[in-house]
């Protein structure tokens, strides 16, 4: 049995009998992990009530060779974000990112998608704009940090940019937009209708540009939508993710 420390978000939790929890971390160095904190729950408990979602610190446990849950020795708080209770678009925009970590990762070490969930759950917390873009912008991010990343200055068919004034569709299976000369070519069902407006927005949320000071997102609707079924299509297997329709239930 060996005892490894490092760095960990915890994503969700879970009651254990009447004294312990059970944890979901990602983790630096062994990415996806579940852990029991034993006697978690007690009043006296050395856990305190540090234990909870969206809490950054260093965890310690004892791995055991061919189980799937560990055992926490320690936790080292870092940061605990209970801010992000006190709104619930928030709240809920948390909740995706960190479902989509739990849902998706591999329990391994992934580098960069443990800084990018850190990242977005960072913004979440000290966001003074428009909230629901910082979700939207911060959730692509995330799921391009998982290797799904869809293209909109250039036709997934031809690869020629279409005209700034052209209205484009967005080809879920091929992860970009479709100018209308290549529109008949592409006959599965997957597409969604982008007007010219609507697909500049959506570059300028999968933008990496820093500093920059943009206003609400205008099509928030449509631009969920395309983020929604993108994930579902690419990631999910077609399931939805709960943490998402509690998200559209807040944003209306």
């Amino acid at each position: 049995m060996a005892l490894l420390t490092t760095e960990a978000t915890i994503l969700k939790t879970y009651e254990y009998s009447e004294t312990s929890k059970i944890l979901r971390l990602f983790t630096r160095d062994a990415g996806l992990c579940s852990v029991i904190a034993k006697g978690a729950r007690r009043p006296k408990s050395r856990f305190g009530g540090l234990l909870e979602p969206f809490t950054d610190g260093v965890a310690t446990f004892y791995v055991k060779e061919g189980r799937e849950l560990h055992t926490l020795s320690g936790f080292e708080l870092g940061c605990e974000r209970q801010t992000l209770g006190g709104q619930l678009v928030r709240y809920a925009g948390a909740g995706l990112l960190t479902e989509i970590v739990l849902r998706f990762a591999a329990s391994t070490a992934d580098e960069r998608l443990f800084a990018q969930l850190r990242r977005g759950l960072d913004r979440l917390v000290d966001e003074q704009g428009d909230l629901e873009r910082a979700i939207l912008e911060e959730t692509w991010r995330l799921t391009k940090s998982l290797g799904f990343a869809p293209s909109v200055d250039a036709c997934s068919v031809c690869n020629e940019p279409p005209p700034a004034d052209q209205v484009t569709h967005f080809d879920l299976a091929n992860g970009g937009v479709v100018c209308n000369r290549c529109r008949p070519q592409v006959n599965h069902p997957n597409l969604l209708r982008l007007a010219p407006e609507e697909r500049a927005e959506l570059a300028e949320l999968l933008s990496e540009a820093v500093g920059r000071h943009l206003g609400r997102v205008e099509g928030g609707q449509t631009q969920r939508r395309l983020l929604r079924e993108f994930i579902a299509y690419h990631l999910a297997e077609q399931r939805p993710l709960n943490s998402f329709r509690f998200l559209e239930g807040r944003l209306g």
